[in-house]
């Protein structure tokens, strides 16, 4: 695997303006941490609890910045004042709800795999590239058909949850269609920033 070192951001839109804030490892239980806003913007320098790797097999793109690629978003938890672990994103499903937390702990036995655009993709230069899943299947259709190419899905919610404590969490959105049940669920779009 090959390490891309990046911080996250999420861009809200609202009727007078565009707002950004940087996302941030947030504490939701014994080793397990959320993705929250943080009291920080993209003009702040990134700290430790803003800073990500998107970890790569170097085979399947040997691109500097792994656009399109699918890959462990991981922090490094610090234990014991020294001691970095690396933690793995994974969603926890909750079957009564239409939204998933994102939410790291420490090792790979479980992860869940996310892409990011081409940096730019969105027309703007300035822009690190817009972080996505891909599906294949189109199930709202019978008979089932496949998306080719992949569709890049962007369901990302920031949602007031309650998976250890309450906090404006980073959530996925399951499903191609329909809006969050969750009634504090406001739409983002989450980027990349090279640090």
């Amino acid at each position: 695997m090959k390490p891309i070192i990046l911080a996250l951001a999420a861009f809200t839109t609202t009727a007078a303006a565009q707002l950004s804030h940087a996302l941030g490892a947030c504490h939701e239980g014994a080793a397990i941490e959320g993705l929250c806003f943080l009291n920080e913007t993209l003009a702040d320098p990134a700290t430790h609890y803003s800073t990500y790797y998107h970890n790569v097999s170097s085979g399947y793109n040997d691109s500097a910045n792994a656009a399109d690629t699918n890959g462990v978003l991981n922090w490094p938890l610090i234990i014991g004042g020294n001691i970095s672990v690396s933690s793995a994103m994974e969603f926890s499903y909750n079957p009564g709800s239409n939204v998933v937390v994102m939410y790291f702990s420490p090792g790979y036995s479980t992860y869940s795999l996310v892409s990011f655009e081409p940096d730019g993709a969105s027309g703007n230069s300035t822009d690190g590239g817009s972080m996505y899943i891909s599906v294949s299947q189109d199930d709202t259709k019978s008979p089932i058909t496949y998306y080719s190419p992949l569709r890049h899905l962007k369901n990302w919610y920031i949602c007031t949850t309650s998976f250890g404590y309450t906090y404006n969490t980073l959530v996925w959105k399951i499903g191609v269609t329909g809006e969050p049940q969750n009634p504090t669920c406001v739409p983002v779009e989450v980027r990349r920033v090279w640090i």
